[in-house]
C-alpha cells in the first residue's frame, strides 16, 4: 500500500473512532450457577459463530442492547477480537457496520472509552463497543453485524469479512440469578438480578428489582453514573428509581451490594418478559447508551403477595431482613374496622441495620387506606435481632375483608426523576415494594377475658383485658380498666413505659387519662404478672355502646406508639360483690392485702345521720410495707352513692399485721340502711397509686363489700365496754358534792388490742351524769390522753353547777356514749351515788 493510501485509511479510522460516546466495554454473560437440563438447550450469544479475521484470529459478538426512545432506538453492541497468533493484531485495520434484513445500513461509532484501542497482543482479546441509532421496533434478529477490513485495493476500501446474525430463538438478555460482567467508566463489576416482585396497587403495578453489584476492580465504586430502565418486549421503556436504602451507593473493591429499584407501570401493560437495561450517559453527546440487558422473568398478571405465615426478604443496606405478619386483630363498629397488625422484622444478616421508616397501607381492590406504624422509625436491628411493631389504622367495613392485603411502601424522599428518565436518587413518593396476605383476624368486639399475645424485643407477653369499671367519683365517674400482663417468654422481660388512651364509640377521650402500673420495677420474671390500670374522668351522664382502650409505649416525652388495643361492646363490668365477713383480696404487687368488714353502725344526729363501717386490713406481703391507700363510696339499695371519708394507717406495718380502716358518710336523717354496699378501691394520683399523704384523683380495682347494720345494745353495766380496739371497765363511780358542784371520781381499767394497727383514733367517750331532776351534764374523754391504758387507773372531774351544792346525798344516772364526728350513741349506763361530807360538819 502506498504512503498516501495509508494516511487516508488512518484518517478515516480516526474520524469514525472520534464519533464515540462515553460508555462501556462488555463481556460475554457468565452463568454462575450450574445449568439444568432445560437450561442447556437455551441458545445465547456464546453460541454464535464468530468471523475469522486471520488464520488464528476471530471476532465474536459478545454483547448487544437496544434501548427504545420516543421515535428511535439506541443500539450498542460489542465485538471481541481474539488474537491466537504470534504477532500483534492491529485494530486500525478493522471496522463494523449494521445492516437490516431489508437492506438498510447503519454506520456506527466506537464509544468514547474504546477509541484509543489500537491492537491486540498475541494470546489476548480486546473488546470494542459500537453504537448507532436505529429505527424503533427493530429486534435483535432483524440485524446483521458486519465485520469489515480496510482494503484499499478494492472499490470503497471496505472488505466485508463476515456477518454475524442472531436467530430469533436465541436468548440475548441475561437470565435472573445469572451474573453479567459490566464495565462503566473506570469501574468493572458483576451485575445480577437476584429478585423481582410485582405489587399491584390502584391502577398501576409496581415492579421491584433487587440488583446485585459486585465490585471486581481496585477502585471504590461511588454513586455510579448509571440509569436503570425496564423495557417491555415491544420496546416501551419505564424508569426504575432506587429507593432510599440504595442512595449514596459506595462499593469497596471485592465488595458486593444490592440496589433496590422500583418502576411504576400501568396495569394495562403486559408484564410478561420484562427486561432491565443498565444505561450510561455519554457526557460529551448527552446520549444514553445501554450497556447491559438482564431478563426479569416476569409473567402476565404477576402479583408477588406473600402468603399467610410466609416471610418476605427485604434487602436493606445489603443485609437480608425477614418480614412477616404475626397476627391481626380487628374491631368492627359504626361502619368502620379498627385494625391492629403485629408485624415482625428480623435481621438475617451479619451487620447492624437501621430500618427505613416504611409506610403501610391496606389494599382492598382498587382502593387503599393508610395505616400508622409504631416503633419503626430509627430502629436499629442487630444481627439476629427481631423487632415486632404495631401497624394500626381505621378502614371502612368491607364485605370481602378476606381479600385485604397489607402493602409495605418505601419511605418518601427526594428525587430528581422526571418523565421516563431514571434516577439513582431517593423516591419522591412512597412506592409499594412488598405485599402480605392477612391471616385470620382476632375479633376484639368482646375483649374482656381474651388474652392477646404481644411480641417485641423485650419478650413475649400474654395481655388480658380483665374488666372495665365505671365508678362513682365526685360529680362524675371514673372509667377504670384493668389489664393483666403475663411474661410468656423463657427469660425475665422488661415492660415499656406505658401511657393510656380511650375511645368511646368513635370519639377519643380528650380528658386526662391516667396509667397506673402495679409493677414498680417494670421487670417481669418468667410466668410473673403485672396489672396495668387505665383511668379517666367522665361525666356521669355519658353513655356509650363501645369502648376501646390502648396501652401506648412511650418513645419519648411527646411520642408514643401503640402496644396493644382492646375493644368491648355493651355495659361496663359489674363490680365483684364481697359477702359480709368474706375477704376482698387486693393483689397489687408490693401491697397485697386482705380486707374484711367488721362492724357497721349508724350514728343518729339531730339533722343528719352518719353511717360508719369498720374493716380489718391485713398485710399479705412477706415484708414491712405501707398499706394501699383506699377510696370508698356507700352504695344504697336504690343505686345512690355517698362519698365516704376514710381513716387508715399511713405508715409501714409488718408481715401478717392487721390494721383498722374506717369509712363514714353523712346521710339524710332517718335513712334506713338495707342491702347497702361499700364500694372500695385503691386510690390513684398522677399516674401512680396514691402516697400516704397524697390527695387521690381517682381509684381503681374496686369491689362492692356487703354491709349488715349492727345494732348496739346499751349495756346495763360499766364492765367490758367495747370501743374497738379499746375495752373499758369502770370499776367504781363515786360522787362528792361541795359548794363547787359535783366531783365525779372513777376507777377503771383500759386496755387496747395491740394486734391491730390504727391511724388517728376518731372516737371519744362522752361521760353523762343525769340527776334526779333530769338535768344532764356531759364530759368528753379522749382515750390515751384523759383515760390512760392500764389497770387500776383513776380519773376525776367536777361538774360546776350549784344544783349539787346543797344536796347532802343523792343518786344520779351515769352513762357512757361513743362519740364520732359530733354524733353520739349510748353504749353503757349505770346508777351511781354521791354525798356531801361538808354538810355533816
Amino acid at each position: 500500500m502506498s504512503r498516501t493510501k495509508w494516511i487516508v485509511a488512518s484518517l478515516a479510522v480516526a474520524t469514525l473512532m472520534s464519533q464515540s460516546a462515553a460508555g462501556y466495554v462488555g463481556a460475554a454473560a457468565t452463568n454462575t450457577k450450574a445449568k439444568s437440563t432445560s437450561q442447556t438447550s437455551v441458545k445465547t450469544l456464546n453460541n454464535l459463530t464468530g468471523v475469522n479475521i486471520g488464520a488464528k484470529s476471530t471476532v465474536k459478538l459478545t454483547n448487544i442492547n437496544i434501548l427504545s426512545q420516543d421515535d428511535e432506538s439506541i443500539l450498542t453492541y460489542t465485538l471481541t477480537f481474539y488474537n491466537n497468533g504470534s504477532t500483534a493484531l492491529s485494530l486500525l485495520d478493522y471496522w463494523s457496520k449494521v445492516k437490516t434484513k431489508s437492506g438498510v445500513i447503519y454506520s456506527v461509532s466506537a464509544i468514547n472509552s474504546d477509541k484509543d484501542k489500537k491492537k491486540v497482543v498475541p494470546g489476548s482479546s480486546v473488546s470494542v463497543t459500537y453504537t448507532t441509532k436505529i429505527a424503533k421496533g427493530l429486534k435483535y434478529s432483524d440485524l446483521n453485524f458486519q465485520v469489515i477490513k480496510w482494503n484499499f485495493s478494492i472499490p470503497g476500501y471496505e472488505q466485508v469479512l463476515g456477518t454475524i446474525k442472531i436467530p430469533a430463538s436465541y436468548t440475548v438478555a441475561t437470565p435472573v440469578n445469572t451474573t453479567r460482567k459490566i464495565t462503566f467508566g473506570d469501574y468493572t463489576a458483576n451485575a445480577k438480578v437476584s429478585n423481582v416482585s410485582v405489587i399491584g396497587l390502584g391502577a398501576n403495578n409496581y415492579v421491584s428489582v433487587a440488583l446485585q453489584l459486585h465490585n471486581l476492580g481496585s477502585k471504590t465504586i461511588e454513586n455510579p453514573n448509571l440509569k436503570y430502565v425496564i423495557q417491555t418486549p415491544s420496546g416501551t421503556p419505564f424508569a426504575l428509581t432506587s429507593d432510599g436504602t440504595s442512595s449514596n451507593l459506595q462499593i469497596y473493591p471485592q465488595e458486593g451490594k444490592t440496589l433496590n429499584l422500583i418502576a411504576k407501570i400501568p396495569k394495562t401493560v403486559n408484564l410478561a418478559n420484562l427486561q432491565l437495561l443498565l444505561v450510561q450517559t455519554d457526557e460529551s453527546t448527552k446520549t444514553d447508551l445501554p450497556i447491559a440487558t438482564l431478563n426479569l422473568g416476569t409473567k402476565k398478571g404477576q402479583n408477588s403477595i406473600t402468603a399467610v405465615d410466609k416471610e418476605k426478604i427485604l434487602m436493606i443496606d445489603n443485609s437480608p431482613i425477614s418480614t412477616r405478619i404475626d397476627s391481626v386483630s380487628r374491631n368492627q363498629s359504626f361502619g368502620q374496622s379498627n385494625l391492629s397488625i403485629q408485624f415482625a422484622l428480623t435481621n438475617k444478616g451479619d451487620q447492624a441495620v437501621t430500618l427505613p421508616n416504611y409506610a403501610f397501607e391496606i389494599q382492598s381492590g382498587s382502593k387503599s387506606y393508610s395505616l400508622t406504624a409504631s416503633g419503626l422509625s430509627e430502629t436499629v436491628l442487630e444481627p439476629g435481632e427481631e423487632q415486632i411493631i404495631s401497624i394500626d389504622g381505621t378502614i371502612p367495613v368491607i364485605a370481602n375483608s378476606d381479600a385485604l392485603e397489607l402493602i409495605l411502601k418505601t419511605p418518601a424522599g427526594s428525587s430528581n426523576s422526571t418523565g421516563e428518565t431514571p434516577s439513582t436518587n431517593n423516591l419522591a413518593t412512597a412506592y409499594p415494594i412488598a405485599g402480605y396476605k392477612l391471616p385470620d383476624y382476632i375479633e376484639m368486639q368482646y375483649a374482656i377475658g381474651q388474652e392477646r399475645i404481644v411480641k417485641n424485643n423485650d419478650g413475649t407477653f400474654g395481655v388480658t383485658l380483665d374488666d372495665i369499671q365505671k365508678l362513682p367519683w365526685e360529680d362524675g365517674n371514673i372509667l377504670a380498666t384493668k389489664i393483666t400482663i403475663t411474661n410468656k417468654g423463657t427469660r425475665a422481660a422488661k415492660l415499656p413505659e406505658f401511657a393510656g388512651a380511650y375511645k368511646l364509640d368513635l370519639t377519643e377521650l380528650s380528658g386526662t387519662v391516667q396509667l397506673i402500673n402495679s409493677n414498680t420495677t417494670q421487670v417481669l420474671g418468667v410466668g410473673e404478672k403485672a396489672s396495668v390500670y387505665v383511668a379517666a374522668n367522665i361525666p356521669s351522664s355519658l353513655s356509650f355502646s363501645q369502648l376501646q382502650v390502648q396501652l401506648l409505649q412511650k418513645l419519648s416525652a411527646e411520642k408514643t406508639s401503640n402496644w396493644v388495643m382492646f375493644s368491648n361492646y355493651g355495659k361496663t363490668s359489674d363490680l365483684d360483690v364481697i359477702a359480709d365477713g368474706s375477704y376482698f383480696n387486693l393483689d397489687t404487687a408490693g401491697k397485697k392485702s386482705d380486707l374484711q368488714t367488721r362492724k357497721t353502725y349508724m350514728y343518729k344526729g339531730s339533722t343528719n345521720d352518719i353511717i360508719y363501717t369498720e374493716l380489718i386490713l391485713k398485710n399479705r406481703e412477706n415484708k414491712q410495707t405501707v398499706p394501699p391507700m383506699l377510696t370508698g363510696y356507700f352504695l344504697t339499695d336504690q343505686g345512690q352513692y355517698y362519698k365516704a371519708e376514710v381513716n387508715q394507717v399511713k405508715r409501714s406495718i409488718g408481715p401478717e399485721a392487721a390494721s383498722i380502716v374506717t369509712f363514714s358518710a353523712r346521710v339524710p336523717k332517718g335513712t334506713v340502711v338495707s342491702n347497702w354496699k361499700l364500694v372500695i378501691g385503691e386510690s390513684i394520683s398522677d399516674n401512680k397509686f396514691t402516697a400516704p399523704e397524697g390527695t387521690p384523683t381517682g381509684y381503681v380495682n374496686a369491689s362492692a363489700m356487703e354491709l349488715n347494720l349492727d345494732s348496739r345494745d346499751i349495756k346495763n353495766t360499766l364492765k367490758d365496754i367495747q370501743l374497738f380496739p379499746y375495752t373499758l371497765s369502770v370499776k367504781e363511780v363515786v360522787g362528792n358534792t361541795s359548794s363547787s358542784g359535783l366531783q365525779v371520781k372513777l376507777k377503771y381499767d383500759l386496755s387496747r388490742d395491740l394486734a391491730f394497727e390504727m391511724g388517728t383514733f376518731q372516737h371519744k367517750f362522752i361521760l353523762e351524769v343525769v340527776d334526779s331532776s333530769g338535768a344532764r351534764f356531759e364530759k368528753e374523754i379522749e382515750l390515751e390522753k384523759d383515760f390512760i391504758v392500764g389497770g387500776n387507773q383513776s380519773y376525776s372531774y367536777v361538774i360546776s353547777d350549784p344544783i349539787f351544792a346543797t344536796s347532802r346525798t343523792g343518786g344520779f344516772q351515769f352513762s357512757i356514749y361513743d362519740s364520732y364526728q359530733g354524733e353520739k350513741t349510748k353504749i353503757a349506763t349505770s346508777t351511781a351515788y354521791y354525798s356531801n361530807s361538808s354538810l355533816y360538819e
